[in-house]
Protein backbone atom coordinates (compact mmCIF):
# COMPACT_ATOMS: atom_id res chain seq x y z
CA UNK A 1 0.00 0.00 0.00
CA UNK A 2 1.57 3.32 -1.15
CA UNK A 3 1.55 6.31 0.78
CA UNK A 4 -1.24 8.06 -1.08
CA UNK A 5 -3.42 5.21 -0.72
CA UNK A 6 -2.93 5.70 2.82
CA UNK A 7 -3.95 9.19 2.81
CA UNK A 8 -6.84 9.10 0.37
CA UNK A 9 -8.63 6.27 2.91
CA UNK A 10 -7.50 8.88 5.75
CA UNK A 11 -9.08 11.68 3.77
CA UNK A 12 -12.26 9.94 3.13
CA UNK A 13 -13.55 11.06 6.98
CA UNK A 14 -12.36 14.47 6.65
CA UNK A 15 -14.70 17.62 6.36
CA UNK A 16 -12.94 17.66 2.28
CA UNK A 17 -13.27 13.90 2.01
CA UNK A 18 -16.99 13.83 3.23
CA UNK A 19 -17.92 17.03 1.31
CA UNK A 20 -16.14 15.99 -2.16
CA UNK A 21 -15.09 12.22 -1.65
CA UNK A 22 -15.26 11.20 -5.83
CA UNK A 23 -11.52 12.48 -6.66
CA UNK A 24 -10.72 9.93 -3.58
CA UNK A 25 -12.89 7.06 -4.67
CA UNK A 26 -10.95 7.55 -8.30
CA UNK A 27 -7.65 6.64 -7.13
CA UNK A 28 -8.58 3.67 -4.24
CA UNK A 29 -10.42 2.00 -7.65
CA UNK A 30 -7.31 0.83 -9.16
CA UNK A 31 -6.55 -0.48 -5.93
CA UNK A 32 -9.65 -2.01 -3.89
CA UNK A 33 -9.80 -3.73 -1.47
CA UNK A 34 -7.74 -1.29 1.20
CA UNK A 35 -6.96 -2.40 4.31
CA UNK A 36 -6.91 -0.31 7.09
CA UNK A 37 -10.29 2.26 6.44
CA UNK A 38 -11.51 3.24 10.14
CA UNK A 39 -15.08 5.04 10.87
CA UNK A 40 -18.05 4.46 13.13
CA UNK A 41 -21.03 2.64 11.88
CA UNK A 42 -24.28 4.40 12.11
CA UNK A 43 -25.88 4.22 15.72
CA UNK A 44 -22.45 3.85 17.58
CA UNK A 45 -21.15 7.04 19.54
CA UNK A 46 -17.89 8.54 18.74
CA UNK A 47 -16.20 9.24 22.24
CA UNK A 48 -17.85 6.10 23.83
CA UNK A 49 -17.70 3.52 21.34
CA UNK A 50 -14.67 2.50 19.26
CA UNK A 51 -14.26 3.09 15.65
CA UNK A 52 -14.59 0.02 12.98
CA UNK A 53 -11.41 -0.77 11.54
CA UNK A 54 -12.23 -2.12 7.98
CA UNK A 55 -11.29 -3.71 4.51
CA UNK A 56 -12.96 -1.37 2.29
CA UNK A 57 -14.46 -2.28 -1.28
CA UNK A 58 -14.63 0.24 -3.98
CA UNK A 59 -15.18 -0.99 -7.28
CA UNK A 60 -18.45 -2.04 -8.78
CA UNK A 61 -18.15 -5.22 -8.94
CA UNK A 62 -16.75 -6.06 -5.77
CA UNK A 63 -19.27 -3.88 -4.01
CA UNK A 64 -21.99 -5.60 -6.09
CA UNK A 65 -20.93 -9.15 -5.34
CA UNK A 66 -20.69 -8.70 -1.79
CA UNK A 67 -23.78 -6.88 -1.06
CA UNK A 68 -25.40 -9.79 -2.86
CA UNK A 69 -23.78 -12.37 -0.76
CA UNK A 70 -25.20 -12.31 3.27
CA UNK A 71 -24.09 -15.72 3.80
CA UNK A 72 -20.31 -13.92 3.45
CA UNK A 73 -20.85 -10.91 4.42
CA UNK A 74 -23.30 -10.46 7.08
CA UNK A 75 -25.29 -7.22 7.91
CA UNK A 76 -25.27 -7.54 11.91
CA UNK A 77 -23.58 -5.41 13.54
CA UNK A 78 -22.62 -6.59 17.17
CA UNK A 79 -21.11 -2.90 17.79
CA UNK A 80 -24.34 -1.56 17.31
CA UNK A 81 -26.10 -3.86 19.37
CA UNK A 82 -24.14 -3.51 22.24
CA UNK A 83 -24.52 0.54 21.99
CA UNK A 84 -27.11 2.20 23.12
CA UNK A 85 -29.05 2.50 20.31
CA UNK A 86 -31.04 -0.61 18.84
CA UNK A 87 -30.06 -2.45 15.73
CA UNK A 88 -32.29 -1.61 13.02
CA UNK A 89 -34.74 -3.90 11.38
CA UNK A 90 -34.18 -5.45 7.82
CA UNK A 91 -30.83 -3.13 7.64
CA UNK A 92 -29.00 -5.57 10.29
CA UNK A 93 -30.63 -8.96 9.79
CA UNK A 94 -29.50 -11.38 7.21
CA UNK A 95 -31.71 -14.00 5.81
CA UNK A 96 -33.72 -16.16 6.54
CA UNK A 97 -34.65 -14.04 9.34
CA UNK A 98 -34.13 -10.77 7.28
CA UNK A 99 -36.30 -12.47 4.89
CA UNK A 100 -39.54 -13.19 7.06
CA UNK A 101 -39.50 -10.28 8.92
CA UNK A 102 -39.55 -8.46 5.43
CA UNK A 103 -42.87 -10.55 4.54
CA UNK A 104 -44.79 -9.51 7.75
CA UNK A 105 -43.53 -5.73 7.24
CA UNK A 106 -44.50 -5.57 3.38
CA UNK A 107 -48.29 -6.76 4.67
CA UNK A 108 -48.26 -3.28 6.80
CA UNK A 109 -46.29 -1.04 5.03
CA UNK A 110 -48.10 -1.79 1.21
CA UNK A 111 -47.94 0.73 -1.78
CA UNK A 112 -51.88 1.02 -0.75
CA UNK A 113 -50.86 2.52 2.71
CA UNK A 114 -48.42 4.95 1.37
CA UNK A 115 -50.93 6.13 -1.41
CA UNK A 116 -53.04 6.56 0.85
CA UNK A 117 -50.23 10.17 1.85
CA UNK A 118 -50.45 11.34 -1.18
CA UNK A 119 -53.69 13.89 -0.99
CA UNK A 120 -52.50 14.96 2.00
CA UNK A 121 -48.76 15.18 0.67
CA UNK A 122 -49.83 17.31 -2.11
CA UNK A 123 -51.88 19.90 0.58
CA UNK A 124 -48.89 19.61 2.88
CA UNK A 125 -45.84 20.74 0.70
CA UNK A 126 -47.39 24.08 -0.65
CA UNK A 127 -48.17 24.84 2.68
CA UNK A 128 -44.47 24.03 4.09
CA UNK A 129 -43.52 26.28 1.01
CA UNK A 130 -45.15 29.17 2.21
CA UNK A 131 -44.54 28.87 5.53
CA UNK A 132 -40.72 28.55 4.43
CA UNK A 133 -41.07 31.62 2.50
CA UNK A 134 -43.04 34.02 5.13
CA UNK A 135 -40.11 33.02 8.16
CA UNK A 136 -36.92 33.60 5.94
CA UNK A 137 -38.42 37.07 3.80
CA UNK A 138 -36.28 38.14 1.44
CA UNK A 139 -32.79 36.71 3.59
CA UNK A 140 -30.93 33.46 2.51
CA UNK A 141 -33.04 30.42 2.35
CA UNK A 142 -31.89 27.29 3.50
CA UNK A 143 -33.94 24.22 1.42
CA UNK A 144 -32.53 21.65 3.99
CA UNK A 145 -35.14 22.90 6.53
CA UNK A 146 -37.54 22.37 3.61
CA UNK A 147 -36.75 19.16 2.80
CA UNK A 148 -36.06 17.81 6.71
CA UNK A 149 -39.77 18.97 7.24
CA UNK A 150 -41.67 16.75 4.31
CA UNK A 151 -40.31 13.01 5.34
CA UNK A 152 -40.27 13.46 9.24
CA UNK A 153 -44.40 14.67 8.79
CA UNK A 154 -44.85 11.99 6.72
CA UNK A 155 -43.80 9.36 8.69
CA UNK A 156 -45.31 10.69 11.76
CA UNK A 157 -48.82 10.82 9.69
CA UNK A 158 -47.96 7.12 8.78
CA UNK A 159 -47.42 6.25 11.78
CA UNK A 160 -50.79 7.62 13.41
CA UNK A 161 -48.31 9.48 16.47
CA UNK A 162 -49.01 13.18 17.32
CA UNK A 163 -48.16 15.95 14.49
CA UNK A 164 -45.51 17.78 16.88
CA UNK A 165 -43.44 14.49 17.28
CA UNK A 166 -41.67 15.42 13.67
CA UNK A 167 -39.58 17.84 15.53
CA UNK A 168 -38.45 15.43 17.98
CA UNK A 169 -37.83 12.42 14.62
CA UNK A 170 -35.44 15.49 13.06
CA UNK A 171 -33.17 15.23 16.70
CA UNK A 172 -33.30 11.47 17.02
CA UNK A 173 -32.40 10.67 13.22
CA UNK A 174 -29.09 13.31 13.37
CA UNK A 175 -27.91 11.98 16.89
CA UNK A 176 -28.18 8.15 15.43
CA UNK A 177 -26.64 9.17 12.52
CA UNK A 178 -23.96 11.48 13.34
CA UNK A 179 -25.11 14.34 11.26
CA UNK A 180 -24.77 16.82 14.24
CA UNK A 181 -23.08 17.98 16.85
CA UNK A 182 -23.38 16.34 19.91
CA UNK A 183 -21.36 14.84 23.39
CA UNK A 184 -21.22 11.02 23.40
CA UNK A 185 -23.99 11.61 26.36
CA UNK A 186 -26.09 13.86 24.94
CA UNK A 187 -26.14 10.94 21.66
CA UNK A 188 -26.69 8.25 24.03
CA UNK A 189 -29.32 9.80 25.93
CA UNK A 190 -31.30 10.86 22.62
CA UNK A 191 -31.07 7.19 21.54
CA UNK A 192 -32.22 6.33 24.74
CA UNK A 193 -35.18 8.29 24.87
CA UNK A 194 -36.33 7.06 21.23
CA UNK A 195 -36.62 3.26 22.36
CA UNK A 196 -38.35 4.48 25.12
CA UNK A 197 -40.81 6.55 23.10
CA UNK A 198 -41.61 4.21 20.67
CA UNK A 199 -41.97 1.21 22.93
CA UNK A 200 -44.88 3.52 25.17
CA UNK A 201 -46.39 3.78 21.78
CA UNK A 202 -45.89 0.54 20.88
CA UNK A 203 -47.37 -0.75 24.45
CA UNK A 204 -50.36 1.87 23.65
CA UNK A 205 -51.24 0.70 20.07
CA UNK A 206 -51.61 -2.52 21.51
CA UNK A 207 -53.69 -2.44 24.30
CA UNK A 208 -56.73 -0.85 21.64
CA UNK A 209 -55.53 -3.63 18.71
CA UNK A 210 -59.04 -4.83 17.11
CA UNK A 211 -57.91 -7.93 16.04
CA UNK A 212 -61.34 -7.71 13.67
CA UNK A 213 -59.89 -5.68 11.44
CA UNK A 214 -57.24 -6.39 8.51
CA UNK A 215 -53.81 -5.45 8.40
CA UNK A 216 -55.42 -2.65 5.12
CA UNK A 217 -58.14 -1.51 7.26
CA UNK A 218 -55.96 -0.56 10.08
CA UNK A 219 -55.38 3.31 10.47
CA UNK A 220 -52.18 3.59 11.21
CA UNK A 221 -48.76 1.45 10.32
CA UNK A 222 -47.88 0.74 14.05
CA UNK A 223 -51.27 -0.93 14.51
CA UNK A 224 -51.07 -2.44 11.27
CA UNK A 225 -47.49 -3.90 11.90
CA UNK A 226 -48.77 -5.38 15.32
CA UNK A 227 -51.66 -6.85 13.05
CA UNK A 228 -49.40 -8.60 10.40
CA UNK A 229 -49.53 -12.30 10.34
CA UNK A 230 -47.68 -15.01 7.97
CA UNK A 231 -47.94 -18.56 9.16
CA UNK A 232 -49.10 -17.74 12.15
CA UNK A 233 -46.26 -15.67 12.82
CA UNK A 234 -46.51 -11.93 13.86
CA UNK A 235 -44.29 -9.29 14.82
CA UNK A 236 -42.94 -8.82 18.77
CA UNK A 237 -43.21 -5.48 19.82
CA UNK A 238 -39.40 -5.21 20.11
CA UNK A 239 -39.71 -5.67 16.34
CA UNK A 240 -42.25 -3.17 15.74
CA UNK A 241 -40.01 -0.93 18.20
CA UNK A 242 -37.30 -1.57 15.63
CA UNK A 243 -39.18 -0.95 12.37
CA UNK A 244 -40.18 2.43 13.99
CA UNK A 245 -36.56 3.59 14.61
CA UNK A 246 -35.64 1.93 11.16
CA UNK A 247 -38.36 4.89 9.26
CA UNK A 248 -36.99 7.72 11.57
CA UNK A 249 -33.29 7.23 11.19
CA UNK A 250 -32.90 5.53 8.29
CA UNK A 251 -36.37 6.43 6.24
CA UNK A 252 -36.58 10.28 7.14
CA UNK A 253 -32.94 10.97 7.53
CA UNK A 254 -32.14 9.73 3.93
CA UNK A 255 -34.97 10.94 2.15
CA UNK A 256 -34.02 14.18 3.89
CA UNK A 257 -30.98 13.92 1.92
CA UNK A 258 -32.30 13.15 -1.00
CA UNK A 259 -35.22 15.63 -1.48
CA UNK A 260 -32.37 18.16 -0.76
CA UNK A 261 -29.74 16.37 -3.64
CA UNK A 262 -32.55 16.53 -6.38
CA UNK A 263 -33.27 20.22 -5.98
CA UNK A 264 -29.80 20.98 -5.94
CA UNK A 265 -29.58 19.09 -9.15
CA UNK A 266 -32.50 20.75 -10.54
CA UNK A 267 -31.26 24.07 -9.97
CA UNK A 268 -28.10 22.83 -11.13
CA UNK A 269 -29.23 21.40 -14.34
CA UNK A 270 -31.62 23.79 -16.04
CA UNK A 271 -31.75 22.18 -19.30
CA UNK A 272 -32.78 18.48 -17.43
CA UNK A 273 -35.28 19.99 -15.38
CA UNK A 274 -36.68 21.66 -18.27
CA UNK A 275 -37.14 18.13 -19.71
CA UNK A 276 -38.35 17.05 -16.43
CA UNK A 277 -41.30 19.57 -16.20
CA UNK A 278 -42.58 19.01 -19.76
CA UNK A 279 -42.40 15.36 -19.43
CA UNK A 280 -43.78 14.16 -15.90
CA UNK A 281 -42.87 10.30 -17.33
CA UNK A 282 -38.92 11.18 -16.33
CA UNK A 283 -39.43 11.95 -13.02
CA UNK A 284 -38.92 8.59 -11.70
CA UNK A 285 -35.30 8.00 -14.01
CA UNK A 286 -34.43 11.69 -13.10
CA UNK A 287 -34.65 10.86 -9.18
CA UNK A 288 -32.54 7.62 -9.53
CA UNK A 289 -29.98 9.19 -11.55
CA UNK A 290 -29.52 12.35 -8.73
CA UNK A 291 -29.60 8.88 -6.06
CA UNK A 292 -27.33 7.24 -7.87
CA UNK A 293 -25.00 10.38 -7.94
CA UNK A 294 -25.07 11.53 -4.60
CA UNK A 295 -26.22 8.77 -2.82
CA UNK A 296 -25.37 7.04 0.10
CA UNK A 297 -21.69 5.98 0.37
CA UNK A 298 -21.02 3.03 2.37
CA UNK A 299 -22.40 0.55 4.41
CA UNK A 300 -20.41 -1.98 6.64
CA UNK A 301 -20.70 -5.32 6.65
CA UNK A 302 -18.95 -8.55 8.87
CA UNK A 303 -17.00 -11.37 7.08
CA UNK A 304 -18.16 -14.67 8.40
CA UNK A 305 -15.88 -17.08 6.45
CA UNK A 306 -12.17 -16.60 5.33
CA UNK A 307 -12.78 -14.81 1.54
CA UNK A 308 -10.41 -13.97 -1.08
CA UNK A 309 -11.17 -10.92 -3.42
CA UNK A 310 -8.93 -10.21 -5.97
CA UNK A 311 -5.62 -10.93 -4.06
CA UNK A 312 -6.47 -9.51 -0.59
CA UNK A 313 -7.36 -12.08 2.29
CA UNK A 314 -10.42 -11.07 4.33
CA UNK A 315 -10.75 -13.14 7.19
CA UNK A 316 -13.66 -13.99 9.55
CA UNK A 317 -14.55 -11.75 11.87
CA UNK A 318 -13.23 -8.39 9.87
CA UNK A 319 -15.38 -5.51 9.22
CA UNK A 320 -15.84 -4.79 5.31
CA UNK A 321 -16.75 -1.41 4.18
CA UNK A 322 -18.66 -1.54 1.00
CA UNK A 323 -18.36 2.07 -0.50
CA UNK A 324 -21.56 2.44 -2.84
CA UNK A 325 -20.67 5.72 -3.93
CA UNK A 326 -17.63 4.87 -4.94
CA UNK A 327 -19.21 1.85 -6.88
CA UNK A 328 -22.00 4.35 -8.54
CA UNK A 329 -19.36 6.46 -10.06
CA UNK A 330 -17.19 3.22 -11.65
CA UNK A 331 -16.21 4.30 -15.44
CA UNK A 332 -15.97 0.74 -15.63
CA UNK A 333 -20.07 0.14 -15.47
CA UNK A 334 -20.84 3.88 -16.13
CA UNK A 335 -18.78 5.56 -19.05
CA UNK A 336 -19.63 9.08 -18.17
CA UNK A 337 -19.64 8.21 -14.48
CA UNK A 338 -20.10 12.28 -13.44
Amino acid sequence: MTLTTISALQQLTTPEGVANPYPLFEHLREVSPVAGYQDWPPGTVPGADEPVTAWALFRYDQVFAAARDSETFSSRDPIQEASSAPSLMLVNTDPPAHTGERKLVSQAFSPRRIRRLEGWLADLVPALLADFDARTGDGDRDVMEFAAEVPTRAMVRLLGLPEGDHVRFKNWANAFMLSSAMTPEERMASNAEMVRAFSERVVEHTARLDDSRDVEEAEDLISALLRAELDGQRLTAEQVVRFCVTLVVAGSETTTYLIGSVLHAMAREPAVTARVRADRSLVGTFIEEVARLTGPQRLFRIATRDVEIDGANIKKGEWVALFFGSANHDPAVFPEPE
